[in-house]
Formats: C-alpha cells, structure tokens, sequence
C-alpha cells in the first residue's frame, strides 16, 4: 500500500452510482500528481481533500483507499 494524500476530489453520478475522481500526492513524492476515478464502493465514507491516505492498487488499478487514523 502506498501512503498519499487526496489534493482534490470530484464526486459525481454515473447510472444512479456514485463515482469520484481524484487527484493525489504520494507522501514519498509530494510534488508528483495523480489522478485516478472510481465507484463508491473502494473508498472511506465522506472522502476530503488534504485527507492522509492509504492507497491499494491490484495490477495498477486502484481497488482500495483508506483513510490514515489521525495521530
């Protein structure tokens, strides 16, 4: 799992089901951008920018974000 934190995010409707399109950093590269979309189902309730994350991708694609617990 890579460590990254969410820089923007856009959630949006496709067919009744609820998508997001965001862009991150990863924490060991802060100035490299990234921008991945994906339904509802592989992310934290309430998603926000400036959020600490951890993100699981399966063959590059992204299918699990979590939110880092707050020290």
């Amino acid at each position: 799992m890579e460590e990254a934190v969410i820089r923007a995010i856009q959630p949006y409707d496709l067919h009744g089901v609820r998508w997001y399109r965001i862009a991150y950093s990863p924490v060991a590269a802060p100035e490299t951008l990234y921008e991945t979309r994906f339904s509802f189902d592989v992310i934290y309730a309430d998603p926000q920018a400036g959020d600490r994350v951890r993100i699981r991708k399966l063959l590059g694609v992204v299918d699990r974000i979590e939110k880092v617990a707050d020290a």
